[in-house]
This record gives C-alpha cells, structure tokens and sequence, in this order.
C-alpha cells in the first residue's frame, strides 16, 4: 500500500479500489485527463488520497449517495465504505487494504468527476485528528490535444 508524506507531484486514480499510485504510474495521467498539483504534506502523519473509482466502463464521474464509514472508523479490507451512483446503478465502493477514515472530502448527494479526492485514509486513529481542516488537492482537468491539422490539398 502507498502512504504518501511529502513531494506528492502526481496520482493516478486506479479503477480498482479508487487508490491513488505513486509517481511512477502519474505518466498515464494526461490521457486519463486528471492531475493533482505538487504539494507537500510534510507536517500531515503518513496518510492516503482516496480518489473516485471507475465502477463502470462508461463513467465519468459519480456521486457519493451515501457514506457508510465515519471519520475515526476503522475499514477492514471487504468493507463498504460507501455508496455511489454511477450513470447506471449504485455501487458499493469496497475497501481493498486496512485502514482508518481520516476525513471525508466530499459530502453525500456531490457530483464528482473520476480520480477527484473524496477521503484521506490514515494507519493509525491518533493520526484522525491531525486531518480536521485537510483540504484535498484539486483535480485539474489535462489540457485537450490540439486538433490534427487538416491534410494539404493534392
């Protein structure tokens, strides 16, 4: 599991789990067309960015319909941590790793493109408190791709 500290540069939203990955996997980012600008954590506990998952080939964002964890809950891999409506049913977002819910991000009923931040996820409880006013980092949207130029006339 990838606990992010300090010189988060980048994160790719993975479809299984909704986890943000490390640098290595952010070059695949533009042609997913989500990215989180650097900035450091240095004074936050070790802790992980939550992104929206994929839950359906056709989606592109999703709303969180009902959050079934608490911040200060602990997940235990196989929970339900919450519910979202895709752009054809509900769907139980499962946790894939152990962890504690350090803070939700977007509050239920909220639209929210795939890859955008909806929790921070911490090891330890003693580390909750430290996420009171953590804002997540906004999701840019990557600049579209210059359109081909049109073929010379013969």
């Amino acid at each position: 599991r990838t606990m992010f500290r300090t010189g988060l540069t980048r994160a790719l939203p993975l479809v299984a789990g909704g986890r943000l990955a490390t640098r290595q996997a952010a070059q695949q980012l533009p042609a997913l067309g989500a990215v989180v600008p650097s900035r450091s954590f240095a004074d936050l506990p070790d802790h992980e960015i939550v992104g929206l998952p994929a839950l359906s080939p056709t989606m592109e964002a999703g709303t969180i319909a009902v959050w079934r964890k608490a911040p200060g809950d602990t997940i235990d891999a196989g929970d339900i941590i919450c519910e979202i409506e895709t752009d054809k049913a509900t769907v139980d977002f499962e946790a894939q790793d152990e962890a504690v819910l350090a803070k939700i991000l977007v509050p239920e009923g909220t639209e929210i493109p795939i890859g955008s931040p909806i929790a921070v996820f911490v090891d330890d409880a003693a580390d909750v408190a430290a996420f009171a006013d953590f804002e997540a980092p906004a999701v840019v949207a990557a600049p579209a791709a210059a359109p081909a130029p049109a073929p010379a006339a013969p």
